[in-house]
Protein backbone atom coordinates (compact mmCIF):
# COMPACT_ATOMS: atom_id res chain seq x y z
CA UNK A 1 0.00 0.00 0.00
CA UNK A 2 1.08 3.94 -0.30
CA UNK A 3 1.69 6.14 2.50
CA UNK A 4 1.81 9.94 2.45
CA UNK A 5 4.68 10.79 4.33
CA UNK A 6 5.94 14.18 5.56
CA UNK A 7 9.86 13.34 5.82
CA UNK A 8 12.33 15.22 7.39
CA UNK A 9 15.94 15.65 6.16
CA UNK A 10 19.23 15.76 7.52
CA UNK A 11 19.32 19.60 7.19
CA UNK A 12 16.60 20.58 8.75
CA UNK A 13 14.28 21.34 5.84
CA UNK A 14 10.83 19.11 5.22
CA UNK A 15 9.83 17.37 1.93
CA UNK A 16 6.30 15.63 1.16
CA UNK A 17 6.51 12.33 -0.50
CA UNK A 18 4.61 8.89 -1.11
CA UNK A 19 6.31 5.74 -0.19
CA UNK A 20 5.25 2.31 -1.19
CA UNK A 21 5.10 -0.12 1.77
CA UNK A 22 3.10 -3.19 3.36
CA UNK A 23 2.78 -1.50 6.52
CA UNK A 24 3.94 2.24 8.71
CA UNK A 25 6.88 0.09 10.24
CA UNK A 26 8.24 -0.47 6.74
CA UNK A 27 7.99 2.97 5.23
CA UNK A 28 9.76 4.35 8.36
CA UNK A 29 12.85 1.62 7.75
CA UNK A 30 12.52 2.78 3.66
CA UNK A 31 12.94 6.39 4.64
CA UNK A 32 15.63 5.44 6.95
CA UNK A 33 17.99 4.22 4.67
CA UNK A 34 17.64 7.26 2.31
CA UNK A 35 18.56 9.32 5.72
CA UNK A 36 15.06 10.74 6.54
CA UNK A 37 12.73 10.78 9.27
CA UNK A 38 8.93 10.55 9.08
CA UNK A 39 7.34 13.70 10.79
CA UNK A 40 3.88 12.62 9.71
CA UNK A 41 2.81 9.42 7.41
CA UNK A 42 -0.56 8.46 6.86
CA UNK A 43 -2.10 5.59 4.32
CA UNK A 44 -3.49 6.43 1.01
CA UNK A 45 -6.80 5.09 1.41
CA UNK A 46 -8.71 4.16 -1.86
CA UNK A 47 -11.88 4.89 -2.66
CA UNK A 48 -12.94 1.01 -2.61
CA UNK A 49 -11.02 0.88 0.70
CA UNK A 50 -13.60 3.56 2.05
CA UNK A 51 -16.32 1.76 0.59
CA UNK A 52 -15.24 -1.63 2.78
CA UNK A 53 -14.78 0.78 5.86
CA UNK A 54 -18.11 1.97 5.66
CA UNK A 55 -20.32 -1.16 4.87
CA UNK A 56 -18.36 -2.64 7.85
CA UNK A 57 -20.43 -1.17 10.03
CA UNK A 58 -20.25 2.12 12.37
CA UNK A 59 -20.06 -0.07 15.66
CA UNK A 60 -15.75 0.59 15.90
CA UNK A 61 -16.26 3.99 14.75
CA UNK A 62 -18.44 5.26 17.70
CA UNK A 63 -16.60 3.41 20.57
CA UNK A 64 -13.70 5.36 19.17
CA UNK A 65 -15.78 8.64 19.25
CA UNK A 66 -15.72 7.89 23.18
CA UNK A 67 -12.41 6.68 23.51
CA UNK A 68 -10.81 9.27 26.35
CA UNK A 69 -7.39 10.10 25.71
CA UNK A 70 -6.10 11.54 28.70
CA UNK A 71 -7.55 8.31 31.29
CA UNK A 72 -5.97 6.12 28.83
CA UNK A 73 -2.72 7.46 29.10
CA UNK A 74 -2.96 7.95 33.00
CA UNK A 75 -3.60 4.23 33.40
CA UNK A 76 -1.33 3.40 31.19
CA UNK A 77 1.58 5.37 32.78
CA UNK A 78 0.43 3.96 36.13
CA UNK A 79 0.82 0.31 34.70
CA UNK A 80 4.34 1.22 33.50
CA UNK A 81 5.28 3.06 36.79
CA UNK A 82 4.68 -0.14 37.96
CA UNK A 83 7.17 -2.06 36.32
CA UNK A 84 4.79 -3.78 33.58
CA UNK A 85 6.27 -4.05 30.35
CA UNK A 86 3.73 -1.66 27.32
CA UNK A 87 2.73 -4.93 25.88
CA UNK A 88 1.00 -6.31 28.48
CA UNK A 89 0.16 -2.74 30.31
CA UNK A 90 -2.28 -2.54 26.89
CA UNK A 91 -3.51 -5.85 27.16
CA UNK A 92 -4.53 -5.06 30.40
CA UNK A 93 -6.13 -2.08 29.31
CA UNK A 94 -7.75 -3.90 26.42
CA UNK A 95 -9.43 -6.79 28.72
CA UNK A 96 -10.28 -3.89 31.17
CA UNK A 97 -12.15 -2.26 28.70
CA UNK A 98 -13.93 -5.59 27.10
CA UNK A 99 -15.20 -6.93 30.54
CA UNK A 100 -12.52 -8.22 32.66
CA UNK A 101 -13.03 -11.75 33.31
CA UNK A 102 -15.69 -12.39 30.21
CA UNK A 103 -13.20 -10.80 28.41
CA UNK A 104 -10.36 -13.22 29.43
CA UNK A 105 -12.21 -16.07 29.01
CA UNK A 106 -13.49 -15.89 25.63
CA UNK A 107 -9.74 -14.79 24.71
CA UNK A 108 -8.98 -18.12 26.15
CA UNK A 109 -11.46 -19.82 24.31
CA UNK A 110 -10.07 -18.42 20.94
CA UNK A 111 -13.21 -16.49 20.16
CA UNK A 112 -12.62 -13.17 18.50
CA UNK A 113 -14.80 -10.13 18.34
CA UNK A 114 -16.06 -9.13 15.00
CA UNK A 115 -15.06 -5.44 15.51
CA UNK A 116 -12.00 -4.93 17.98
CA UNK A 117 -11.84 -2.88 20.22
CA UNK A 118 -8.87 0.09 19.67
CA UNK A 119 -6.63 -1.23 22.67
CA UNK A 120 -7.09 -4.51 21.35
CA UNK A 121 -6.16 -3.52 17.98
CA UNK A 122 -2.94 -1.59 19.71
CA UNK A 123 -1.89 -4.65 21.34
CA UNK A 124 -2.30 -6.81 18.33
CA UNK A 125 0.30 -4.21 16.40
CA UNK A 126 2.55 -3.86 19.20
CA UNK A 127 2.62 -7.68 19.65
CA UNK A 128 4.13 -8.02 15.63
CA UNK A 129 6.63 -6.13 16.33
CA UNK A 130 4.97 -2.45 15.56
CA UNK A 131 6.12 0.55 18.12
CA UNK A 132 3.76 1.92 20.10
CA UNK A 133 3.98 5.35 18.61
CA UNK A 134 3.04 3.94 14.40
CA UNK A 135 0.49 1.62 16.05
CA UNK A 136 -1.00 4.99 17.29
CA UNK A 137 -0.41 7.07 14.15
CA UNK A 138 -2.54 4.51 12.41
CA UNK A 139 -5.27 6.02 14.39
CA UNK A 140 -4.11 9.51 13.68
CA UNK A 141 -8.20 11.34 14.82
CA UNK A 142 -8.02 9.71 18.36
CA UNK A 143 -4.36 10.08 18.97
CA UNK A 144 -2.93 13.85 18.81
CA UNK A 145 0.35 14.00 17.15
CA UNK A 146 2.11 15.30 19.86
CA UNK A 147 1.48 12.13 21.91
CA UNK A 148 2.86 10.03 19.12
CA UNK A 149 6.13 12.02 18.59
CA UNK A 150 6.76 12.17 22.26
CA UNK A 151 6.55 8.53 22.35
CA UNK A 152 8.06 7.94 19.13
CA UNK A 153 11.86 9.80 21.24
CA UNK A 154 10.36 7.35 24.01
CA UNK A 155 10.87 4.58 22.22
CA UNK A 156 14.55 5.26 21.82
CA UNK A 157 15.20 4.16 25.39
CA UNK A 158 12.37 2.39 26.17
CA UNK A 159 11.13 4.29 28.57
CA UNK A 160 8.10 5.22 27.95
CA UNK A 161 6.91 6.67 31.87
CA UNK A 162 8.75 10.28 31.17
CA UNK A 163 7.18 10.94 28.08
CA UNK A 164 3.78 9.97 29.21
CA UNK A 165 3.79 11.66 32.51
CA UNK A 166 4.82 15.17 30.79
CA UNK A 167 2.31 14.26 28.35
CA UNK A 168 -0.60 13.88 31.16
CA UNK A 169 0.54 17.04 32.74
CA UNK A 170 0.51 19.27 28.87
CA UNK A 171 -3.15 17.86 28.59
CA UNK A 172 -4.38 18.87 32.38
CA UNK A 173 -2.57 22.37 31.67
CA UNK A 174 -4.37 23.16 28.70
CA UNK A 175 -7.44 21.65 29.43
CA UNK A 176 -7.22 24.31 33.07
CA UNK A 177 -6.79 27.12 30.64
CA UNK A 178 -9.85 26.08 28.26
CA UNK A 179 -12.25 25.44 31.88
CA UNK A 180 -11.04 28.77 32.94
CA UNK A 181 -11.83 30.60 29.27
CA UNK A 182 -15.01 28.77 29.29
CA UNK A 183 -16.18 29.35 32.77
CA UNK A 184 -15.78 33.06 32.32
CA UNK A 185 -18.02 32.69 29.41
CA UNK A 186 -20.65 31.28 30.74
CA UNK A 187 -22.14 34.09 33.11
CA UNK A 188 -22.55 36.69 30.18
CA UNK A 189 -23.93 33.60 28.02
CA UNK A 190 -26.60 32.79 30.54
CA UNK A 191 -27.51 36.43 31.02
CA UNK A 192 -27.52 36.85 27.33
CA UNK A 193 -29.91 34.03 26.74
CA UNK A 194 -32.70 35.38 29.67
CA UNK A 195 -32.50 38.81 28.20
CA UNK A 196 -33.21 37.27 24.76
CA UNK A 197 -36.07 35.47 26.26
CA UNK A 198 -37.28 38.72 27.88
CA UNK A 199 -37.60 40.56 25.40
CA UNK A 200 -38.97 38.16 22.98
CA UNK A 201 -41.89 37.53 25.37
CA UNK A 202 -41.88 41.26 25.71
CA UNK A 203 -42.17 42.10 21.72
CA UNK A 204 -44.15 38.99 21.16
CA UNK A 205 -46.63 38.77 24.15
CA UNK A 206 -47.02 41.75 25.47
CA UNK A 207 -46.95 44.64 22.92
CA UNK A 208 -49.64 42.48 20.83
CA UNK A 209 -51.78 43.55 23.52
CA UNK A 210 -51.09 47.41 23.05
CA UNK A 211 -52.30 46.97 19.59
CA UNK A 212 -55.98 46.91 20.19
CA UNK A 213 -55.77 50.15 22.08
CA UNK A 214 -53.98 51.78 19.65
CA UNK A 215 -56.35 50.64 17.10
CA UNK A 216 -57.81 54.20 16.22
CA UNK A 217 -54.92 56.41 16.60
CA UNK A 218 -53.89 54.92 13.17
CA UNK A 219 -50.77 57.55 12.17
CA UNK A 220 -51.00 59.45 15.04
CA UNK A 221 -48.65 56.82 16.90
CA UNK A 222 -44.63 57.33 16.49
CA UNK A 223 -43.18 55.65 13.62
CA UNK A 224 -41.17 53.40 15.71
CA UNK A 225 -44.03 52.07 17.88
CA UNK A 226 -45.81 51.69 14.50
CA UNK A 227 -43.04 49.41 13.57
CA UNK A 228 -42.40 47.65 17.11
CA UNK A 229 -46.64 46.79 17.36
CA UNK A 230 -46.22 45.62 13.68
CA UNK A 231 -43.16 43.25 14.69
CA UNK A 232 -45.30 42.00 17.96
CA UNK A 233 -48.24 41.15 15.84
CA UNK A 234 -46.45 39.19 13.03
CA UNK A 235 -44.89 37.23 16.28
CA UNK A 236 -48.40 36.56 18.02
CA UNK A 237 -50.13 35.53 14.51
CA UNK A 238 -47.37 33.13 13.93
CA UNK A 239 -45.86 31.81 16.98
CA UNK A 240 -44.61 28.25 15.43
CA UNK A 241 -42.69 29.94 12.61
CA UNK A 242 -41.28 32.64 14.73
CA UNK A 243 -40.05 29.36 17.03
CA UNK A 244 -38.85 27.74 13.57
CA UNK A 245 -36.76 30.59 12.33
CA UNK A 246 -35.13 31.26 15.59
CA UNK A 247 -34.31 27.48 15.70
CA UNK A 248 -32.60 27.23 12.51
CA UNK A 249 -31.13 30.22 12.96
CA UNK A 250 -29.50 28.88 16.18
CA UNK A 251 -28.61 25.35 14.60
CA UNK A 252 -26.73 27.47 11.57
CA UNK A 253 -24.75 29.49 14.32
CA UNK A 254 -23.88 25.87 15.85
CA UNK A 255 -23.06 24.48 12.21
CA UNK A 256 -20.71 27.52 11.35
CA UNK A 257 -18.81 27.02 14.77
CA UNK A 258 -18.24 23.94 13.64
CA UNK A 259 -16.23 25.13 10.62
CA UNK A 260 -12.98 26.20 10.84
CA UNK A 261 -13.34 28.83 8.47
CA UNK A 262 -16.25 30.24 10.57
CA UNK A 263 -13.84 30.13 13.85
CA UNK A 264 -11.16 31.78 11.69
CA UNK A 265 -12.75 34.66 10.69
CA UNK A 266 -14.41 35.00 14.28
CA UNK A 267 -10.68 35.15 15.64
CA UNK A 268 -9.55 37.34 13.34
CA UNK A 269 -12.90 39.78 14.72
CA UNK A 270 -12.17 39.34 18.32
CA UNK A 271 -8.14 40.35 17.34
CA UNK A 272 -9.52 43.73 16.55
CA UNK A 273 -10.74 44.23 20.08
CA UNK A 274 -7.64 45.32 22.14
CA UNK A 275 -8.27 43.60 25.86
CA UNK A 276 -9.53 40.02 24.13
CA UNK A 277 -6.70 40.31 21.80
CA UNK A 278 -4.04 40.00 24.48
CA UNK A 279 -6.26 37.14 25.93
CA UNK A 280 -6.70 35.35 22.90
CA UNK A 281 -2.72 36.04 21.71
CA UNK A 282 -1.40 34.77 25.96
CA UNK A 283 -3.91 31.68 25.07
CA UNK A 284 -2.06 30.49 21.85
CA UNK A 285 1.16 31.37 22.62
CA UNK A 286 1.00 29.24 25.64
CA UNK A 287 -0.53 26.55 23.75
CA UNK A 288 2.55 26.76 21.62
CA UNK A 289 5.13 26.81 24.36
CA UNK A 290 3.79 23.99 26.51
CA UNK A 291 3.36 21.99 23.35
CA UNK A 292 7.32 22.67 22.30
CA UNK A 293 8.32 22.22 25.75
CA UNK A 294 6.32 18.92 25.72
CA UNK A 295 8.50 17.44 22.57
CA UNK A 296 12.00 19.01 23.66
CA UNK A 297 11.95 17.33 26.65
CA UNK A 298 11.09 13.95 24.77
CA UNK A 299 14.52 14.82 22.72
CA UNK A 300 12.94 15.82 19.41
CA UNK A 301 14.48 18.46 17.41
CA UNK A 302 13.51 21.92 17.47
CA UNK A 303 12.63 22.16 13.67
CA UNK A 304 10.68 18.51 13.62
CA UNK A 305 8.85 20.11 16.79
CA UNK A 306 7.82 23.41 15.61
CA UNK A 307 6.47 21.36 12.36
CA UNK A 308 4.16 19.35 14.77
CA UNK A 309 3.22 22.49 16.80
CA UNK A 310 1.78 23.86 13.34
CA UNK A 311 -1.30 21.94 13.15
CA UNK A 312 -2.38 23.47 16.60
CA UNK A 313 -2.09 26.96 15.66
CA UNK A 314 -4.81 29.28 14.23
CA UNK A 315 -4.37 30.18 10.98
CA UNK A 316 -3.48 33.74 11.48
CA UNK A 317 -0.18 32.27 13.21
CA UNK A 318 0.63 29.06 11.07
CA UNK A 319 2.78 30.95 8.12
CA UNK A 320 4.11 33.11 11.19
CA UNK A 321 5.54 29.55 12.50
CA UNK A 322 6.39 28.62 9.45
CA UNK A 323 8.86 31.55 8.62
CA UNK A 324 10.40 30.96 12.15
CA UNK A 325 10.93 27.31 11.50
CA UNK A 326 12.70 28.10 8.33
CA UNK A 327 14.72 31.09 9.85
CA UNK A 328 16.18 28.19 12.60
CA UNK A 329 16.79 25.46 9.72
CA UNK A 330 19.38 27.89 8.51
CA UNK A 331 20.92 28.52 11.10
CA UNK A 332 19.04 31.25 13.44
CA UNK A 333 18.53 31.26 17.00
CA UNK A 334 15.12 30.32 18.83
CA UNK A 335 15.00 33.16 20.46
CA UNK A 336 15.69 35.78 17.65
CA UNK A 337 13.61 33.98 15.48
CA UNK A 338 10.49 33.80 17.28
CA UNK A 339 10.65 37.48 18.73
CA UNK A 340 11.10 38.54 14.50
CA UNK A 341 8.08 37.30 13.50
CA UNK A 342 5.85 38.11 16.26
CA UNK A 343 5.60 34.37 17.96
CA UNK A 344 7.00 35.63 21.52
CA UNK A 345 5.93 38.45 24.50
CA UNK A 346 8.86 40.31 26.06
CA UNK A 347 9.03 38.52 29.16
CA UNK A 348 9.00 35.02 26.87
CA UNK A 349 11.64 36.60 24.73
CA UNK A 350 13.56 36.87 28.14
CA UNK A 351 13.10 33.53 29.33
CA UNK A 352 14.26 31.85 25.73
CA UNK A 353 17.47 33.87 25.28
CA UNK A 354 18.39 32.99 29.64
CA UNK A 355 17.65 29.26 28.51
CA UNK A 356 19.63 29.03 25.03
CA UNK A 357 22.40 30.65 27.48
CA UNK A 358 22.04 28.10 30.19
CA UNK A 359 21.17 25.03 28.27
CA UNK A 360 17.96 24.45 29.84
CA UNK A 361 15.68 25.91 26.92
CA UNK A 362 13.28 23.40 26.99
CA UNK A 363 12.51 24.14 30.83
CA UNK A 364 12.50 27.82 30.43
CA UNK A 365 10.17 27.28 27.01
CA UNK A 366 7.58 25.63 29.69
CA UNK A 367 7.91 28.85 32.44
CA UNK A 368 6.88 31.09 29.75
CA UNK A 369 4.05 28.76 29.22
CA UNK A 370 3.28 29.10 32.71
CA UNK A 371 3.31 32.71 32.71
CA UNK A 372 1.10 33.28 29.98
CA UNK A 373 -1.71 30.70 31.07
CA UNK A 374 -1.73 32.60 34.27
CA UNK A 375 -1.82 36.08 32.56
CA UNK A 376 -4.78 34.10 30.64
CA UNK A 377 -6.32 33.07 34.03
CA UNK A 378 -6.23 36.88 35.17
CA UNK A 379 -7.76 37.85 32.34
CA UNK A 380 -10.72 35.60 31.90
CA UNK A 381 -11.36 36.90 35.49
CA UNK A 382 -11.38 40.17 34.50
CA UNK A 383 -13.67 40.11 31.21
CA UNK A 384 -16.08 37.87 33.11
CA UNK A 385 -16.55 40.62 35.95
CA UNK A 386 -16.64 43.25 33.07
CA UNK A 387 -18.69 41.97 30.35
CA UNK A 388 -21.56 40.74 32.75
CA UNK A 389 -22.65 44.19 34.30
CA UNK A 390 -21.81 45.56 30.11
CA UNK A 391 -24.54 43.20 28.89
CA UNK A 392 -26.74 43.93 31.39
CA UNK A 393 -26.67 47.79 30.57
CA UNK A 394 -26.70 46.83 27.45
CA UNK A 395 -30.20 44.27 27.06
CA UNK A 396 -31.94 46.95 30.51
CA UNK A 397 -30.99 50.13 27.66
CA UNK A 398 -32.66 47.25 24.80
CA UNK A 399 -35.67 46.11 26.52
CA UNK A 400 -36.36 49.75 28.20
CA UNK A 401 -36.64 51.23 24.97
CA UNK A 402 -39.16 48.62 24.09
CA UNK A 403 -40.93 49.98 27.31
CA UNK A 404 -41.15 53.27 26.29
CA UNK A 405 -42.11 52.84 22.55
CA UNK A 406 -45.05 50.69 24.04
CA UNK A 407 -46.04 53.66 26.76
CA UNK A 408 -45.23 56.59 24.29
CA UNK A 409 -48.20 57.03 22.58
CA UNK A 410 -50.14 56.76 26.35
CA UNK A 411 -48.05 59.75 26.60
CA UNK A 412 -49.23 61.55 23.87
CA UNK A 413 -52.83 61.07 24.68
CA UNK A 414 -52.17 62.45 28.33
CA UNK A 415 -50.69 65.86 26.56
CA UNK A 416 -53.21 65.75 24.23
CA UNK A 417 -55.83 65.69 27.07
CA UNK A 418 -54.63 68.68 28.88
Amino acid sequence: MQFHVLALRSDGTSQPLTVDATDAAAARRILAQDGLTALELAPRISLSHELRGISAGRLGSVSASRFDVDLFCQELLALVNAGVPIGEALETLARKEAGGATAATDHARGLSSASPSLLSSLHAKVREGLPLSAAMAEHGAIFPKVLCESLRAAERTSDYAPALERFVRYRRLTREVREKLLAASIYPLILLGVSTLVLLFLVGYVVPRFADVYADMGDKLPVASRALLWIGSRISAHPWLTAGTLSGALCLIVAAFRTARFRAGLLLLLHRIPRLREVIAAAEFSRLYRTLALLLHGGIPMVAALQVARGLLAANLVHKLDASRQAISEGRSFSSSMQDHGLSTPVADRLFRVGEGSGKLAEMIDRAADFHEEEVARSAEWLGRVIGPVLMLLMGVVIGMVVVLMYMPIFSLAEAIQ
